[in-house]
């Protein structure tokens, strides 16, 4: 402090003398006129002097730096190693060309070392993609920082606290809920109830008691589990075998049950646990059981399991209470709106048309909002040549004109599908705050539209049979015309590929249903024939499928097709012999591309295209994108394909 000061008062003093002889030699040119000589001589030594005493204190200043700097050289491995902190340099090669004493004391000599084959997992720090990244030498944990765009990595020693969060979250909550699918409709005796107990109900129990979780009944099919994240670690390291095992005993005693299972982690709330884990049970359920739904508060919820196809719900009560709350939300709207996906299929026009036809039963005026967004080429076939019959006794609109009749009773109805961004009706969604859902594919974990009311059974073949079921608790006196029962019929049909797949009982009591309503399966053959130049264009696609990994056929095909046609073309390279499931990749317009996929039920395909975005059912799943070229959305499918291969092989 006092050589600053000194530094400050010999610098103020040095320019007020080179200020004043200034001063002296203007007062010798104005006013006394003295030699030019003596004048310039005393403003020249003035500035010399003043030049010499300038070098003088800039190098005593230099001098000064120079010692703090050494002082501060001198401590700064010894700062650093107090800190814990260790620097690392390396060149454009990516070779270590140096470490820092804090290394060297641990016994860490890399020198001349590649530093990814080293430390691989600093590939994204050192590519910029991240700011930090964690990793483990010698069992301890460090946290690398890179200094801008130079050669230069700082290491942070987060042993213990890393150690510490660890250990914190080894002791965090989770919150688990497990459910007996189908127990209460199974219609057990009594030998098939004591069989239940014994060989699976008490087995689950002893499964998630061995491994540490604390349960509670709740009733006779629901337990719920407090356990911890490393319990949880250890049963999902076991990829809950437990559901394995239930299935094969349900199967040996050819019994209808599995288990679903949900667990929420991620807060000390365990009531907000307790909410979240009953909704994903809800979601596991309505995706079809068999499964577990995992989420931590906050994040994206993350399925396991689902190897089974959605199971038959035997009991008519589910479809009774159903069947009245839907009712009850039609009698308290002012009118109803009816909408259906983009690209509408005939199980989606039929659906429309069963709801329709319900709110006629009860005096409401229903609006198919079909007159926007795109319909399947058939779908338009069908309605051309019914169209004057379905003009008189149903009212088609489009978006636009839903505007003129929405108010604030209004209900919006969704049919066949449960996603906003699937929807022919996007606009009328955002501005209804009153919209029920009546879907038949695999719910997803968060949607997108706030519905007040849905019904999304995935056990169910199609839409149309989960209106078509509910017409007894309406009314016995429809008014049904045969021409609507066709095109019901045809829904049912085509979602079940001619019932091939996923037909129930229910399926069966439906096509009964339409049959007395005046449905014609021959003249339903007819209509859903298709014209020459499609035949072609199907055989087209067949002509491109490949085989993959000997049971699987994929076509990738660059041209533009109906999905129609691409549905039917899958549907038949699945019915080749060894082949158990298929995809075709193509587009539906220059800037969209679409995937539609089929399985016998061994692989499920729904899992493999929700990965990308898509949905549906284990054996019939489809995809369709405007953000992705074809190219991306092929080498997007088999990557996925893979993942799921080698988790199942797992």
């Amino acid at each position: 402090m006092k050589r600053n000061k000194a530094i400050k008062v010999t610098t103020i003093f040095t320019i007020i003398i080179f200020v004043l002889a200034l001063l002296a030699v203007l007062f010798y040119f104005i006013f006394l006129k003295e030699s030019d000589y003596l004048a310039l001589a005393i403003l020249i030594g003035t500035f010399i002097a003043f030049l010499l005493l300038y070098a003088a204190f800039t190098n005593y200043h230099n001098l000064l730096n120079d010692d703090i700097e050494n002082r501060i050289s001198s401590s700064m491995p010894e700062a650093l190693k107090e800190g814990g902190i260790g620097i690392l340099l390396y060149n454009e090669n990516y070779e270590v060309s140096f470490l820092s004493v804090f290394f060297t004391e641990r016994g860490i000599n890399r020198i001349g070392e590649k530093l990814l084959i080293w430390l691989p997992e600093l590939q994204d720090l050192l590519s910029g993609k991240v700011l930090k990244a964690t990793v483990v030498i010698n069992d301890d944990k460090y946290e690398v920082t890179k200094k801008d765009d130079s050669y230069v990595l700082f290491f942070r020693d987060i042993s213990k606290e890393y150690d510490l969060r660890v250990e914190l979250d080894d002791k965090g909550y989770v919150v688990g809920l497990v459910d007996f699918d189908n127990y209460d409709e199974a219609n057990l005796s009594e030998e098939e109830m004591a069989f239940v107990n014994s060989n699976i109900r008490v087995p689950v129990l002893d499964y998630f008691k061995s491994n540490g979780a604390i349960y509670k009944t709740l009733k006779n099919n629901r337990i719920q589990l407090f356990l911890n994240n490393k319990i949880y670690q250890n049963l999902l390291d076991d990829r809950f075998s437990i559901l394995n095992k239930v299935r094969r005993e349900a199967k040996s005693s050819d019994l209808n049950i599995t288990l679903s299972l949900a667990f929420a982690y991620g807060s000390d709330d365990l009531s907000e646990l307790d909410e979240v884990a009953s909704n994903l049970l809800e979601v596991a359920q309505t995706r079809g059981g068999d499964q577990v739904a995992s989420r931590a508060i906050g994040q994206d919820t993350i399925f396991y399991g689902g190897s089974s196809e959605a199971k038959e719900r035997q009991s008519k009560v589910k479809v009774r209470v159903i069947a009245n709350s839907i009712k009850r939300n039609i009698l308290e709207a002012s009118n109803v709106f009816v909408v259906g996906h983009e690209d509408a299929d005939s199980d989606c026009l039929g659906s429309a048309i069963a709801v329709s036809l319900i709110c006629k039963t009860l005096n409401k005026d229903a609006y198919l909002v079909f007159n926007s967004g795109k319909i399947e080429p058939m779908v338009k076939d069908v309605l051309k040549q019914y169209e004057d019959i379905l003009n008189v006794r149903h009212s088609f609109i489009s978006e636009e004109e839903s505007f003129d009749y929405l108010d604030d009773n209004s209900l919006v109805i969704m049919v066949d599908h449960h996603s906003i961004a699937n929807s022919n009706c996007k606009e009328l969604l955002k501005a209804s705050n009153n919209i029920l859902i009546i879907d038949h594919h695999r719910r997803k974990a968060d949607l997108d539209v706030n519905a007040k009311f849905l019904y999304v059974e995935a056990g169910a073949s199609s839409a149309v049979e989960l209106v078509v079921e509910m017409f007894s608790y309406f009314s016995r006196n429809l008014d049904i015309i045969k021409e609507e029962a066709n095109i019901m019929y045809i829904g049912l049909l085509i979602d079940t590929n001619h019932f091939k797949n996923r037909t129930d009982s229910r399926t069966f009591d439906v096509a009964k249903t339409l049959k007395q309503y005046g449905a014609d399966s021959l003249k339903c053959e007819e209509l859903i024939e298709e014209p020459y130049d499609m035949t072609v264009k199907r055989y087209e696609i067949l002509s491109e499928g490949k085989r993959y990994k000997n049971n699987i056929m994929i076509a990738n095909v660059e041209n533009i097709y109906p999905r129609s046609i691409a549905s039917q073309a899958v549907d038949i390279m699945v019915d080749i012999k060894e082949i158990d499931c298929a995809f075709v990749v193509w587009k539906l317009s220059e800037k969209e591309v679409a995937v539609s996929a089929r399985s016998n039920g061994s692989i499920n395909v729904q899992v493999i295209l929700e990965k990308m975005g898509g949905g549906g059912h284990m054996t019939a799943a489809g995809l369709q994108t405007k953000l992705h070229s074809q190219e991306e959305v092929y080498e997007m499918l088999i990557n996925s394909l893979n993942e799921y291969l080698e988790s199942v092989e797992k």
